[in-house]
């Protein structure tokens, strides 16, 4: 959690007041089975302690300097659409300002204001580390420094006033988590099996469930993920009114226009599905489907989505034998255990399918083998300077060289390769992939211009789940130093291994939001899912496993030689 920057900086003619609220909201992940969560009425609460701030207002006999200063700050405080904000405007810009434009991330004390108090002009130059846009997509930007221009004019009484300013708030970096609450918008991927989180930053204030339900309904995927996701919500098909009362037992009520009569009880279903996921941190119980015209609720309810959870317990070889550990138990996978543990050579990487029958694997130097317990020694591709291949949630299996981004081949469950268009053709070094469990995306650590990335692609499938290529890719992060391993340790949230020398960092990266990093003990080589107490589990070059506690990394387990990429588990299995 993000926490109140100590060295905020104040003017002379406005004062930050800074009232803790304390709240409660709900779970962060994307459920895969369950009813919703109990909540409380959104805008009125949320799930951890976080800071809510009140801005000041003017302060008689500001410089235009401040003023402009006054206003910026008082962007932390959206109440009453931001109410506070718009007393340091003037004339009709008061009322036609739109906070709700968008959000331009930044580091408060690198602001630099150039001020003509003559012609009542201030440019603001800042340098975003992110931007927010009107339909609450969060990117980590690369544009450099932006100026950002102000016309003041003084009022009858002396006073000075903004008269001309850009649509949209800036925020701090370190306050940015509080004003703004992230969510996630639940779509299905093109098989309606699994449903894929996009998340979004909507104020931290308000009716929370309008801005959700608006963006489900009316709205689209984020642009990076367009093209690979479906929705149950047809182009024609409205939120009336354009909002979302919740009453005081919790319950949003949506209501659809008169064309969502004609929607056929499956899709009725998945419509139900999206909206009780995407609601589920937004302070929401229950949700009450209203169609326009009707005089009760439809009565629908979600089904239950595909399982995207990992077990728990490490998956690893060790000691020649492949199973999940625990303490210094090791349990076998029925048939696939054996056929792994007879491969000869040295193995580097695992990945499992969901259902636990085929394992996609690679031997030293660069054989890749697809394994089941009917065909253990399947070599799939001996390209020179393969990397780790991964195995997706519908049987195909994906391999790359590592200094050939482009040049990304999928193999079917019938052994037939495919190159896939779009890949990383701006790249000059691929490192590492890692699929996420719902199959709709790639992260990748890349090379690209002398910068090493974290990105993440849409998987664009056609309705079988056959992969047909890649969206265009999304930065995440820019690493200080070349990424070693990366993996998928939540829904929407990524977890990256980066080595110099002996210094080794691990990065937890949201998918649409800013992540943390944290030093690790020297010698990482590979990171996956953790469990319910520890978000990632590390594997050193010397065979020791590591999850954390606090701040500190526990060992778990040793004499691991692999520490295998789980894709889910069978259908059944966790319920």
């Amino acid at each position: 959690m993000s926490t109140v920057d100590p060295r905020s900086r104040r003017t002379g003619i406005t004062a930050l007041v800074l009232t803790l609220i304390l709240a409660l909201a709900g779970c962060t992940g994307l459920p895969t089975s369950g009813e919703v969560k109990a909540g409380l009425e959104p805008g009125a609460a949320a799930e951890e302690p976080r800071p809510q701030y009140y801005a000041g207002a003017p302060v008689r006999g500001s410089t235009p300097e401040q003023i402009v200063a006054g206003f910026i700050e008082a962007a932390i405080s959206p109440i009453d659409s931001w109410k506070t904000a718009r007393l340091f405007l003037d004339g009709d810009l008061a009322e036609t300002w739109r906070p709700e434009a968008g959000v331009t991330v930044d580091i408060a004390d690198e602001r630099r204001p150039q001020v003509d108090e003559e012609n009542g002009i201030v440019t603001l130059r800042i340098d975003p580390t992110a931007t927010v846009d009107e339909h609450g997509t969060y990117t980590s930007s690369a544009s450099g420094p932006v100026e950002l221009s102000f016309r003041l004019a003084k009022r009858e009484d002396g006073e000075w006033r903004i008269v001309e300013a850009p649509d949209g708030v800036v925020l701090d970096r370190l306050s940015f988590p509080d004003v703004y609450r992230d969510h996630r918008l639940a779509y299905f991927d093109p098989t309606w099996t699994y449903l894929v989180p996009d998340v979004r930053w909507f104020p931290a204030t308000g009716n929370t469930a309008t801005y959700i339900v608006r963006e489900l309904v009316n709205g689209a995927p984020s642009p990076w993920l367009a093209g690979s996701v479906a929705s149950a919500f047809a182009q024609d098909v409205d939120l009336v009114p354009n909002a979302v009362p919740v009453d005081a037992d919790q319950i949003a009520h949506v209501t659809l226009n008169a064309v969502a009569a004609a929607a056929d009880a499956t899709t009725l279903t998945r419509m139900m599905t999206q909206l009780d996921a995407s609601l589920t941190n937004a302070g929401v119980q229950d949700v009450r489907l209203m169609i326009e015209g009707e005089d009760s609720p439809r009565t629908v309810d979600p089904l239950v989505p595909g399982q995207t959870r990992p077990d728990p317990r490490a998956l690893v070889l060790r000691a020649g034998e492949f199973g999940f550990i625990s303490g210094s138990e090791l349990t076998p996978i029925e048939g696939l255990s054996a056929a792994i543990a007879d491969m000869p050579g040295p193995i580097e990487s695992i990945a499992v399918s969901p259902d636990q029958q085929v394992a996609v694997l690679k031997q030293s130097p660069d054989a890749i083998y697809r394994v089941t317990a009917d065909q253990p020694d399947v070599v799939l591709d001996e390209r020179d300077g393969l990397i780790d291949p991964l195995i997706d949630p519908f049987g195909f299996i994906w391999t790359v060289p590592e200094d050939d981004p482009d040049a990304i081949l999928t193999w079917s469950p019938e052994l037939e390769p495919t190159q896939i268009g779009g890949g990383w053709p701006d790249a000059t070094r691929v490192r590492g992939m890692a699929m996420s469990r719902d199959g709709s995306r790639v992260a990748a650590l890349l090379t690209t211009g002398g910068q090493h990335l974290a990105v993440v692609a849409s998987v664009r499938r056609d309705r079988n789940g056959t992969p047909t290529g890649l969206g265009e890719a999304m930065r995440l992060s820019v690493l200080p130093e070349p990424g070693v391993s990366i993996a998928w340790i939540e829904d929407a949230r990524v977890g990256i291994v980066t080595t110099a020398g002996n210094i080794t960092r691990v990065f937890e990266q949201q998918v649409g939001g800013p992540g943390e990093s944290s030093e690790a003990p020297a010698g990482i080589t590979a990171i996956e899912f953790g469990t319910q107490d520890s978000s990632v589990r590390l594997l050193g070059k010397d065979g020791l496993m590591y999850t954390r506690r606090g701040t500190s990394w526990q060992q778990t387990g040793a004499e691991v030689s692999v520490l295998a990429t789980q894709m889910g588990t069978p259908q059944g299995a966790q319920e």
